[in-house]
């Protein structure tokens, strides 16, 4: 009886293992549907309200969910506060402190930081034209990351059932 609760304990523990790496796969893409959601307030904030950008973050990051909310009000703040001499170096900072525990790649971040260099930097035309490039290239990063969670969520999740099968023939 107790090698049976034993075994069941290794297979279900080395499952639940997989189940836990497989999650990251699956939690990036909502991120970036979540970022496309925030964005687009910006975008509205921005070329259709006419906001200025402290205040347009400010008004983002109280709509949004997590991580975009606590990303854009420390835009907002870093520009209210007027830590930076910049717009590009207040965003930069922001995602140094408020995205280091999401489950962006280093592409996703690289997106993000390139729209930071030129946001604010041009009239209303050349916005709307930058928006919807960033949707564009946006657009691309969620299909990978989709992809990628189609590819690999499933596989982690065998995986780990496996592994704790495989533990149990080496035990026994």
């Amino acid at each position: 009886m107790i090698k049976i609760i034993g075994s069941l304990l290794i297979i279900l523990s080395s499952g639940l293992l997989g189940i836990i790496m497989s999650r990251k796969y699956s939690i990036r893409p909502k991120e970036l549907r979540k970022l496309r959601f925030s964005m687009q307030m910006l975008e509205t904030e921005i070329v259709y309200g006419a906001t200025p950008i402290p205040y347009a973050c400010y008004n983002v990051g109280c709509k949004s969910d997590a991580p975009w909310n606590n990303f854009f009000l420390a835009v907002s703040e870093n520009l209210l506060k007027r830590r930076f001499f910049s717009m590009e170096e207040a965003w930069n900072q922001a995602m140094h402190d408020s995205l280091s525990n999401s489950y962006m790649n280093k592409m996703d971040k690289e997106l993000l930081e390139s729209f930071g260099r030129v946001i604010g930097k041009s009239d209303i035309d050349d916005q709307k034209k930058l928006f919807k490039l960033f949707y564009t290239q946006l657009e691309h990063h969620e299909k990978a990351a989709e992809d990628e969670r189609r590819n690999n969520e499933k596989m982690y999740k065998s995986m780990g059932f496996l592994l704790g099968a495989a533990i149990l023939i080496i035990l026994v």
